[in-house]
């Protein structure tokens, strides 16, 4: 069977093909040529000094493009496509998987526009969708689509294991990477916390990146922090390697506090042995996890700053939530486990089996 991965967010499809292909599954990856530095495999992989022959490209500058897309997938014999790319895989006629991975189901898939629309469509149409994160399960309720099941994001985890110590220029140090989306991260409630903590603990500071339609306000939330020198803005993109070495010199990352499930950042953070501040919702992790994560978890900004304020006074909670945290990760993310989930996936939609067995054959 021939399988075509479309899409390649943070790397994910680059990842998983070549998994694949260790297994001598015949798989082949479509991304978009000349993507940002967090989609281009040869920033994720450093034992790639070229593009496999098995990566397919189309281009967006070129007039047709569109249909070149439909083109290459009437190649294969099943498609699993993330982000915008499973209404192609609706028009290509061929069979598919769509692959949600956050904001294409919980947001633009609800959209009345007309890429909104023809996605909503797709996700219907598929064989399966697959979704990667506990809190897209009501998000796929909510648009009626009758065949989604979860699978844990499969991601290199043991690559932020890094061993080096690296030096830090500051007491206390939080990394805040995350989009400043205030209506879907709620990033201003730890800005908040943040500022408080600041002006009773002058060893704080606070790392964050300019990125996000609410940048702006929430420099405002912080002003007094930044005059007092304690925080510093990075630039709007980072590459996972940047991303890896400022987990790893920070004491504590905060994330996310309006989705309910940790994202990417959220399990790199954990892989890296480092604590992770934001809020789970745990009756959804106890659907599909045996476990809770063990983050501080926090949903306002009263827990937030308690949580701040504790790992500040008491290094040694800090790295003792992270040993755990990079337990859960590598046992409840484990590659090996999840690709063998994946193959039996092709294998099973290929061979058409009933999506009642394959739900059950893939539950953790």
């Amino acid at each position: 069977m021939k399988l075509l991965l479309a899409g390649n967010l943070a790397n994910h499809g680059y990842f998983l093909v070549k998994l694949l292909r260790e297994k001598n599954f015949d798989a082949q990856l479509l991304m978009k040529k000349n993507c940002s530095i967090t989609e281009d495999p040869l920033k994720f992989d450093k034992n790639l000094t070229d593009y496999p022959d098995w990566i397919n490209f189309y281009d967006t500058s070129k007039q047709n493009w569109k249909i070149n897309i439909i083109k290459k997938m009437r190649k294969f014999e099943l498609i699993q496509s993330s982000t915008e790319l499973p209404i192609f895989s609706y028009l290509s006629k061929k069979p598919y998987i769509s692959f949600a991975l956050g904001a294409d189901l919980a947001k633009l898939a609800k959209e009345k526009s007309i890429k909104g629309m023809m996605l909503n469509r797709a996700y219907k149409k598929s064989k399966i969708v697959v979704f990667s994160a506990p809190h897209l399960k009501k998000h796929a309720d909510r648009i009626k689509i009758k065949k989604s099941i979860f699978l844990p994001l499969l991601w290199d985890y043991k690559k932020f294991q890094i061993k080096k110590i690296i030096e830090k220029n500051h007491n206390f140090v939080i990394f805040h990477p995350t989009n400043h989306l205030w209506n879907y991260k709620k990033n201003n409630l730890f800005l908040k916390a943040f500022s408080k903590l600041a002006s009773d603990n002058k060893k704080a500071h606070l790392i964050m990146i300019n990125r996000g339609v609410d940048f702006k306000k929430s420099k405002q939330i912080v002003k007094d922090a930044i005059e007092n020198k304690q925080v510093t803005i990075l630039p709007n993109t980072l590459s996972q390697s940047e991303l890896i070495e400022y987990y790893h010199k920070s004491d504590v990352i905060v994330d996310q506090f309006g989705v309910g499930s940790t994202g990417l950042i959220g399990q790199e953070v954990m892989a890296c042995g480092k604590p992770l501040i934001q809020y789970i919702d745990k009756k959804m992790y106890n659907e599909f996890y045996s476990e809770i994560p063990p983050i501080l978890n926090s949903k306002n900004e009263y827990e937030i700053y308690q949580n701040l304020s504790e790992l500040c006074n008491d290094p040694n909670l800090g790295i003792n939530i992270g040993k755990k945290s990079q337990q859960w990760i590598l046992e409840n993310h484990n590659p090996e486990k999840i690709i063998k989930k994946y193959i039996y996936l092709y294998e099973a939609i290929n061979e058409k089996i009933e999506f009642d067995e394959i739900k059950d054959r893939l539950k953790f």
